[in-house]
């Protein structure tokens, strides 16, 4: 039972040294079970009785709900995308949204670890809307905007400024304004557009 609480608590928190009370608890896990085996069959052969190993017998149930309940954990993010946006691309930390086909949605939040946030939206024409309208330090509003931005930047091998289009979300208050200072996200696989060509790209 503690085994599978340690579990439940776990699967959307976790940092990367997580590993060692990952490798103590089930080391310990089986430690307990052979014990437990041993003393069964000891008894076993004393008694001569099949009841001697109804411990072991919960054992080997505890274990197999276990890997159920992992199994059905797991099955959470089996919903294709259909918007998944970021804070920052490459880096050490930032925040993810994965907006799901199935109305679910996943933000994380990574810094040498990852804390998992999941709820349910719906997108009305540009519009998202959350469960929740605050979660952690990064979402401060149940309400999203989905938006188009043109970049102007400088490509070393050819004069002049050029530009492309890439979608963001940002945030808005109860009036429909942007929050100021609010984190924005990038939307991944977005359509570049330089100059007269259009091509795919994840950031």
């Amino acid at each position: 039972m503690l085994v599978h609480l340690y579990v439940i608590r776990s699967v959307d928190h976790f940092f990367v040294f997580d590993i060692i009370p990952h490798l103590a608890v089930g080391l310990f896990s089986i430690i307990i079970f052979i014990l437990v085996a041993y003393r069964d069959r000891r008894e076993y052969k004393t008694t001569g009785k099949g009841i001697a190993f109804i411990a072991s017998f919960a054992e080997i149930l505890s274990i197999a709900s276990l890997v159920v309940t992992v199994y059905f954990l797991n099955q959470r993010d089996n919903s294709p995308s259909k918007l998944h946006c970021v804070t920052r691309i490459i880096d050490f930390n930032g925040v993810s949204i994965d907006f799901r086909e199935d109305g679910t949605y996943k933000l994380t939040s990574w810094c040498m670890g990852a804390d998992i946030y999941r709820g349910q939206y719906r997108i009305d024409d540009s519009v998202i809307t959350l469960d929740k309208n605050k979660i952690e330090h990064t979402i401060v509003s149940s309400k999203l905007v989905i938006g188009i931005e043109r970049v102007i930047y400088k490509r070393d091998s050819i004069p002049g400024m050029d530009t492309f289009f890439r979608k963001y979300v940002y945030q808005i208050d109860a009036k429909g304004k942007r929050i100021e200072h609010a984190t924005d996200f990038i939307v991944l696989d977005t359509v570049k557009s330089y100059g007269n060509e259009n091509i795919r790209f994840s950031e």
